[in-house]
Parts: structure tokens; C-alpha cells; sequence
């Protein structure tokens, strides 16, 4: 992927900002359409991790008229955001932006702004009762 992940810390726990994403998501038009867990794929295996779940996202009628125009795209399609628990019963919420990378595969600029534009929007609502606000709220990765 070109662009390093966004994170946004929420002072939410783990469960209720697992709840705002979801709830944004089918805000927003739509579906969810794979939870991957994988702190429950730790357990099953011995091993223990804090909350971690990555929800895979999308709308038909928005993303195969882009996966029919730039096939590559639907190597990254459906969208994919991360909710993870941080220590002191607060947690995360991350993606990668894919304005980038799909205007690089061929993607209209104005149409590969609209999938990270929904991202944030998400992100966002996860956040948006943060003290830290829209302002300090985002990390990259190597800030996590």
C-alpha cells in the first residue's frame, strides 16, 4: 500500500467503539461484510492480544464500477478499517487511505478521494466526542 495507516485513539472502550464503527458504517450506505477477530484466532491458539478486530466494508454500487474500470482496485476493495483496544479501557481505529494509491492504478482523483473521504468520516464519528478533538487525534502507524 502507498499511504501508511491513520490511526485515531478514542477515549471510548474497545466494545463501544467497535459499536460506533459499526453503527457509522451502516450509516453511510453500507454493509459489513467480514469481521475478522483477531484476538479470538489468538486465543483459539494459546496466545493472548489485547481487542483487535479488522471489518471489512463496502457498497456494490460503489465499488464494482471502479473494480470494472481499474481491475487492480479489487485487490484492496471492500474497504477495511481496525478497531483495537488500547490500555485504560480506550482504544483505536485505523485504515489506510486509498486516495493514493487507486489515482496511481488509474482511478479518477475525484472518485479515489470519496473512498478515503468515507473512511475519515468514520473515523471521525468514533472520535468525534474525544476531548482530543479533530486536531490531535490521528497517528500514524509508528506512533501506535
Amino acid at each position: 500500500m502507498g499511504s501508511k495507516p491513520t490511526e485515531h485513539r478514542t477515549t471510548h472502550c474497545f466494545q463501544e467503539t467497535l459499536e460506533i464503527v459499526t453503527k457509522a458504517i451502516g450509516n453511510a450506505g453500507m454493509t459489513i461484510f467480514a469481521v475478522i477477530d483477531h484476538a479470538k484466532a489468538a486465543r483459539e491458539s494459546g496466545l493472548t492480544m489485547p481487542e483487535t478486530r479488522v471489518l471489512l466494508y463496502g457498497n456494490p454500487k460503489a465499488g464494482t464500477p471502479v473494480m470494472i474500470d481499474t481491475p487492480l482496485t479489487a485487490l484492496d476493495l471492500p474497504l477495511r478499517i481496525l478497531v483495537r483496544e488500547l490500555p485504560g479501557r480506550r482504544s483505536a481505529v485505523a485504515f489506510h487511505p486509498m486516495a493514493e494509491m487507486f489515482e496511481a492504478l488509474g482511478v479518477k482523483g475525484d472518485v479515489a478521494a470519496r473512498f478515503d473521504a468515507v473512511q475519515q468520516s468514520i473515523a471521525d464519528e468514533a472520535c468525534g466526542g474525544c476531548p482530543t478533538g479533530l486536531g490531535d487525534h490521528r497517528l500514524t502507524s509508528s506512533n501506535s
